[in-house]
């Protein structure tokens, strides 16, 4: 499995800025091709890499913020070429695409098949299984996901009892959006973070999904900050970073 990062910006002043790109996760394991939460400028960010988008077997968004599906649209013609390739998958939570829908109509016949997520539930693409965590802690219909054992993606939520067990993996990709923990703001902290990797023991925990704060503080600090307290492997993902599992 290969994890490239299209993008480590989280939350809206960080996109809006483009201190960091806001592509999302790209996936690639056997013959599976997933984009995962395709943000603000993920088609290029998949285009300055030299993707073939016609070859995505499916598109994963975790939750309808921008700075997690705004360039879904488009992301889903590019996998249909247009439309006129019935083909691909995309899979959101039912928000997404019902009461003030990011997904445009005139879209969804474009993919094979439009699923709505469920919590705690199996799916699989292209021979890649992964699963649905329980509704996360957030202002909208919220997922995380398990790849197997290999991958757990923590995506925005509040900390909650259960969600190291629930993402706990090899390698764990986690979402950190604050320094500080603030209770009106329900995103994962840096404390947050530590106790997910402390919990959790993973062989690699890898932050993205930066918020102002963090970024100031310098992520890839934070991470060898953790690495030395836990004894586990921290990383900070950086725009255009790949890893091997």
């Amino acid at each position: 499995m290969k994890l490239t990062f299209m993008g480590t910006a989280g939350a809206r002043f960080m996109v809006a800025k483009q201190l960091a790109a806001s592509g999302g996760l790209y996936i690639e394991d056997g013959k599976a091709r997933i984009a995962l939460d395709p943000g603000p400028g993920a088609i290029v960010q998949y285009a300055k890499r030299k993707v073939d988008l016609t070859k995505l077997d499916a598109i994963v968004v975790s939750h309808r913020h921008l700075d997690h599906c705004g360039d879904v649209n488009v992301m889903v013609e590019a996998m249909t070429e247009g439309g006129f390739a019935h083909r691909g998958r995309l899979f959101c939570p039912s928000d997404a695409l019902d009461d003030d829908p990011v997904v445009l109509q005139y879209l969804r016949r474009f993919p094979q098949e439009v699923v709505r997520l469920q919590p705690e539930t199996a799916y699989s693409v292209n021979g890649l299984e992964f699963s649905t965590s329980p509704r996360h802690l957030h202002q909208v219909e919220t997922y995380g996901f398990r790849f197997g054992d290999k991958l757990g993606w923590v995506t925005d939520s509040a900390y909650y009892d259960g969600i190291a067990e629930q993402h706990k993996a090899e390698v764990m990709v986690i979402h950190v959006v604050l320094m500080q923990c603030r209770a009106e703001l329900p995103h994962l902290c840096l404390d947050d973070a530590e106790r997910i990797i402390r919990e959790a023991k993973p062989r690699l925990a890898i932050l993205t999904h930066y918020g102002m704060t963090v970024w100031r503080a310098h992520p890839w600090e934070l991470a060898a900050g953790l690495t030395q307290r836990l004894g586990v492997e921290v990383k900070a993902a950086r725009d255009g970073m790949s890893v091997e599992l």
